[in-house]
């Protein structure tokens, strides 16, 4: 299987089983609608009673590289994305592939 055969794959799995998303970037002005697929997390308990929900979400690349964007990759120091209709932070970032072939990226949010 070749390195754009495990991109698709992964890419097809996502739209299959996950969800619209929509990520957004300091700087830009335009986001991104997307397919990710909500991994559980928890939920935490923040000041004053608001729960947090800490989570893992995977996108594939495939939209990212067909933006408009300039850095062609999700950053945690600069993007968020809207799960679920609430908008979360991305607080890492993690590429998922073979070699230098990036199939999937897993992000931990938070929000």
């Amino acid at each position: 299987m070749s390195a754009g055969d495990v991109v698709r794959n992964a890419a097809r799995l996502v739209a299959r089983h996950g969800e619209t998303m929509v990520l957004a970037r300091e700087g830009e002005a335009t986001t991104i609608a997307l397919m990710g697929k909500r991994i559980p997390g928890t939920t935490e308990q923040g000041g004053n009673s608001a729960e947090q929900q800490s989570f893992r979400v995977k996108i594939a690349p495939t939209e990212l590289l067909a933006s408009a964007w300039a850095v062609k990759a999700p950053s945690a120091s600069t993007d968020s994305i809207t799960v679920g209709g609430i908008a979360r932070t991305v607080l890492d970032v993690r590429p998922l592939g073979d070699g230098a072939t990036v199939a999937l990226y897993e992000l931990d949010v938070a929000g």
